[in-house]
């Protein structure tokens, strides 16, 4: 029981330390409203492009959004207590809105589609507090960012103008400064108690920006608004320039995706054609993208010369594998001939009978007389001497042609290197096949200096930043 008991405790403790090192996905929540069918107002004839562009902008960076169109008091405060709920330890909250707002009494309001806001009750109990929109956003514990497209010209300023000068209180146009807190991105359409354009289009020039900006991966936010800034700047001739307050510890990116430069940085070396000709199709105005079709380039006719190389390659093997053979037999038919001619030598020297000796006497030793030839044993001696003079012939004939075929192969293999660079095809041919009973002859000595086309390669290498040390050294015997 003991054993199991720790054995279970380790386990608890193993499924806790990977449940520690698993880093949980980063939270972003938004709340984005866009109000255009005031009924006591203006309409205004784009919020509602804006806030449902800006929704697709960022859920397509994953953002979690709470939206709401043409809402009234009771519709903004309900979406508002949503998105409070949803910002609760979020990692990134961010809140946009578009349509009408005005500042009174140095405080912010945004105004609900149905708001009657004629006196300070109105402004009270009519209109949505900016003030309340900065508490949602602090239940975040990360990034808190706040969008205004608001600083439009609407009628609530002026009737409350009219006020003014009977009642204690100050209406601005525009909308007022809002202090920032730490870890929070403020962005106004425009300058603070200026007021924005609407635009021609379909969106406002502010939100237009904002939304094309975006969708540009690898932008950090300060980054993003200063471009934002800039769009806008040109586009009202310099009506209009927004304003961006930030106090951020860290940076910030609203679209994560990788950009071309890190996407080509991670395939820049790989021999996958599908990558790159994704990368040409995903990033077609990208600087990278001369250098992905180079690399393709090469990756295509080398697989070409590859797919060459390796039927030259069975080709010789083929022809390589017949001389062998060839050369086997003729050793075989050589030594067979010169069997035959030593054994006639020998016979013909052991053929003379030794001579008796007389009854009674010592045995004599004589060394025995030379028998002249017959002519037989002579036309037998010289047909085997031709035989094996015919063997040699042909094994010299075959060293001959193996020389020629390890000959061509270095021809053929020298050419296809010029083309790309291609190593060179395994090569048997060139190392001399040694024959039975004689001894190989060592190879030559390699031809000093590279190939042109194998330099090129190594030059469109460094150009790519893919030479290692050795390439390098490769490099230099090259010039």
């Amino acid at each position: 029981m003991t054993l199991v008991a720790r054995l279970c405790g380790l386990f608890l403790l193993l499924l806790s330390g990977l449940a520690l090192a698993e880093t949980p996905p980063e939270r972003r929540v938004a709340l984005v409203i866009g109000n255009s069918s005031y009924r006591n107002a203006p309409v205004l004839p784009n919020t509602v492009n804006d806030a449902r562009d800006m929704v697709a902008a960022l859920r397509k960076v994953g953002f979690e959004v709470v939206d709401g169109i043409d809402l009234d008091k009771r519709g903004m405060d309900s979406a508002l207590t949503r998105f409070a709920r949803l910002a609760q330890d979020a990692d990134a909250a961010m809140f946009y809105y578009a349509g009408h707002g005005f500042q009174f009494n140095g405080e912010n309001y945004l105004v609900p589609v149905e708001a009657k806001v004629e006196d300070e009750v109105g402004v009270q109990y009519e209109t949505t507090r900016l003030n309340d929109v900065v508490n949602a956003l602090n239940y975040a514990r990360g990034v808190k960012i706040m969008v205004l497209d608001a600083c439009r010209n609407n009628p609530f300023v002026g009737l409350l103008a009219k006020r003014q000068a009977t009642r204690g209180f100050s209406v601005g146009s525009g909308l007022a400064p809002v202090q920032r807190a730490q870890g929070m991105v403020i962005a106004y359409a425009t300058q603070a108690n200026d007021v924005a354009a609407d635009g021609a289009g379909r969106n406002s020039p502010f939100t237009a920006a904002l939304v094309r900006e975006i969708d540009q991966p690898g932008l950090e936010v300060a980054a993003l608004f200063r471009r934002v800034q800039k769009s806008v700047y040109d586009t009202t001739a310099g009506k209009q320039t927004p304003e961006l307050s930030l106090s951020l510890l860290g940076d910030f990116y609203l679209n994560r995706e990788e950009t071309d430069a890190d996407v080509w940085r991670r395939i820049r070396a790989s021999d996958d054609a599908t990558a790159l000709q994704t990368f040409i199709q995903r990033y077609p105005q990208s600087f990278f993208v001369i250098d992905a079709r180079t690399r393709l380039d090469l990756l295509e006719r080398r697989s070409s010369v590859s797919s060459e190389r390796d039927k030259l390659v069975r080709e010789f093997a083929e022809r390589e594998r017949a001389l062998l053979q060839r050369l086997e037999r003729a050793e075989q038919g050589r030594r067979q001939a010169a069997d035959n001619l030593a054994r006639k030598d020998i016979g013909d020297a052991v053929g003379v009978p030794p001579p008796v000796p007389a009854p009674g006497s010592a045995p004599v030793t004589v060394a025995p007389a030379p028998t002249p030839p017959r002519a037989q044993d002579k036309a037998e001696r010289a047909r085997l001497a031709d035989e094996l003079a015919r063997r040699e012939s042909e094994l010299a004939a075959i060293e001959t042609e193996k020389q020629r075929l390890a000959e061509e192969r270095r021809n053929v293999e020298q050419a296809m290197a010029a083309r790309l660079g291609a190593p060179a095809m395994p090569n048997r041919s060139t190392q001399p096949v040694a024959l039975p009973g004689t001894a190989a002859r060592p190879p030559e000595a390699a031809p000093r200096g590279r190939a042109s086309g194998e330099c090129a390669e190594l030059l469109m290498r460094a150009q790519l930043g893919e030479l290692t040390p050795a390439g390098r050294e490769q490099l230099r015997q090259c010039r």
